[in-house]
């Protein structure tokens, strides 16, 4: 399966979903940042950034005054899937029913502190690293990875929001082995007689990651694949015939 990123799926709704994509503080188990949080635009990039943390998962975390910004203002990141939402204006009905949903996986709090207890991070480590973030928000400058100054936002105004999100998929890519003619390939390498494979289900280029930079690189694998299958059929059906 293709590795990229959301909240658990079907977990909440479309608002809490799409704040919670947004290129705020991302700090894994340790409490630690591990990246520049602009990636959460690029769903291959989180996948496989949150893959490396501990348990495999990490936390986004906003304040109230970044909630009021979603929904008064507009998202920092749209969402293909989901292009009809651009502001959160629903984001309180929908979180107060995602948090009666086990097993919790976004939470709020009035202080960080608070917080750090609700979500399992060591509350000096959290609170450490929230200050740090604050200071580049201040100074408009993230020594540590870069960030945008754009999307700094400071950590202040309770209530404070944190959600889950953990490496997901949405289909498959790649997996079946073939060759050169499109025949389906053993583990040992040897072909099985009459079987073709083509398009994304044989599609190892990308290993485990689709190029969301570059939307339908994909097709050109999977028009050929299918053409050469399709001739390697017709080769082996003459050939049986014959």
């Amino acid at each position: 399966m293709e590795i990229v990123y959301n909240l658990p799926v079907g977990y909440t709704l479309g608002a809490v979903k799409m704040a919670f994509r947004q290129p705020n503080l991302l700090v894994n188990m340790s409490g630690e940042r591990f990246a520049n949080e602009e990636i959460m635009v690029n769903d291959t990039f989180t996948g496989n950034a949150l893959a490396s943390q501990k348990n495999r998962f990490a936390f986004i975390i906003f304040d109230e005054a970044t909630k009021r910004y979603y929904s008064e203002k507009g998202l920092d990141f749209p969402v293909w899937f989901l292009s009809d939402i651009t502001k959160t204006d629903n984001f309180d009905a929908e979180f107060a029913q995602a948090l009666k949903q086990a097993p919790p996986h976004v939470f709020a709090a009035e202080s960080i502190e608070e917080l750090s207890g609700k979500i399992g991070i060591d509350r000096d480590a959290l609170c450490k690293t929230v200050s740090e973030y604050n200071k580049a928000c201040e100074t408009g400058r993230d020594e540590m990875f870069a960030k945008n100054s754009k999307y700094l936002r400071p950590i202040q105004q309770p209530k404070f929001y944190a959600g889950r999100i953990f490496p997901n998929a949405f289909g498959s890519l790649g997996g079946i082995k073939i060759n050169y003619k499109a025949e389906v390939l053993t583990k040992d390498f040897d072909t099985i007689p009459g079987l073709y494979a083509a398009g994304t289900d044989a599609n190892t280029i990308y290993a485990d990651s689709y190029v969301f930079i570059l939307p339908g690189n994909t097709m050109g694998f999977a028009i050929n694949s299918g053409r050469i299958a399709g001739e390697s059929a017709l080769a082996y059906i003459k050939n049986q015939i014959n």
